[in-house]
């Protein structure tokens, strides 16, 4: 690992969100656990995040538009967006890009290739 990252886990299964916290705590980095995309808007208030590891599907507020919000911040231009989601086909990967995510992983995602993927970013 290069350096410890701050790291937001959106999902709206709490216990995915939770383990995957705890997961990357293991790994050395600080997680903030959001089970809603309206609860990461209110937290990048005061937070710059460097990476934002979010689900797609999710009610009111999808992991899409979320991207989209996310990008207009300017303090948040740097910070990695990465859709871990349960929508496999080519044409959601295009989606989630076009919304502005870096990058875009089909759950169930492997601890170690989330580990490897943040050790290559960071």
């Amino acid at each position: 690992m290069n350096k410890p990252l701050c790291i937001f886990v959106v999902d709206d299964d709490e216990d995915l969100a939770r383990s995957t916290g705890a997961l990357l705590k293991t790994f050395g980095h600080t997680p903030h656990v959001f089970t809603s995309a309206e609860a990461v808007i209110g937290a990048l208030d005061g937070v710059t995040p460097d990476v934002i590891l979010s689900d797609i599907g999710m009610p009111r507020m999808d992991g899409l538009a979320l991207a989209g919000h996310i990008r207009q911040l300017p303090h948040c231009k740097k910070t990695v967006l990465v859709a871990v989601t349960a929508f496999g086909e080519e044409d959601d990967r295009r989606d989630a890009i076009a919304a502005g995510f870096d990058y875009r992983f089909v759950k169930p995602l492997a601890a170690a290739d989330l580990r490897e993927f943040l050790n290559h970013i960071g």
